[in-house]
């Protein structure tokens, strides 16, 4: 990555250029992360919390504290190819009971990522391969908890193991397959954006969200949860 030019902006006018986020944070900017005993986890459960109708914790506002972003890193200008029939609609994970919609994110303008702001939902970084592409790395990232929507669904993602069966939904009705390779926590000033968002290396799902431990004075959840996954063929 040392040797690319860093991307400074989004260009507008160039239709056929997206860009790689320059960095994962791994926070959600706006609404912050839940903090202290309310904090998810990661095995499915949440502490004391308060639940709004329909069943979805709050965490109390008092008890959320933001994480800080991690330093930028440099990104190349690709250009974009998916069709719409490759777009993935939903994530389903039999094996933990995870089943969340899939929405299509890019770039924010802090250089990040998008992600959902409902950690109900989970983001495929579209500017980047599709299912069903013949090399490269398809990725998802969402937000663990906030303090707007309380935990989400994406903490049972630390439940997942090594063959466990990951689909994605397509907007076309079809059905993509992929086994469960490996589940690690990595921490997030170590995070291999080049490694994560490869676009010429083998057919890979990768599934990204917060993990580790959380520590308030530190500025958060310490870490990654990577979920690598190859097709199932």
């Amino acid at each position: 990555m040392t040797s690319r030019t860093t991307v400074i902006g989004l260009v507008a006018s160039l239709i056929t250029l997206v860009a790689v986020p320059i960095v994962w944070s791994g926070h959600e900017g706006q609404e912050g992360w839940g903090g202290g005993a309310n904090r998810a986890d990661q095995t499915g459960r949440a502490g004391a919390v308060e639940r709004k109708p329909g069943g979805i914790p709050r965490p109390p506002v008092s008890a959320i504290s933001p994480s800080p972003p991690v330093r930028a890193r440099a990104a190349a200008l690709p250009t974009a190819g998916t069709t719409r029939s490759a777009v993935p609609v939903e994530l389903v994970v039999d094996g933990i009971d995870l089943r969340v919609p899939v929405v299509a994110t890019g770039v924010a303008t802090d250089g990040q990522m998008q992600l959902p702001a409902d950690p109900a939902r989970i983001g495929w970084y579209s500017y980047g391969p599709a299912p069903g592409s013949g090399r490269g790395s398809v990725v998802l990232g969402g937000h663990l908890d906030s303090r707007q929507y309380g935990v989400g669904p994406l903490v049972r993602l630390a439940r997942t193991r090594p063959g466990d069966v990951i689909e994605l939904g397509l907007l076309d009705g079809r059905t993509m397959r992929y086994r469960t390779e490996a589940v690690r926590n990595v921490d997030k000033q170590a995070l291999a954006l080049d490694d994560v968002f490869d676009r010429n290396g083998p057919r890979r799902l990768r599934l990204i969200t917060c993990g580790g431990e959380y520590l308030p004075d530190r500025g958060g959840y310490q870490q990654n949860l990577v979920v690598t996954a190859v097709p199932a063929e």
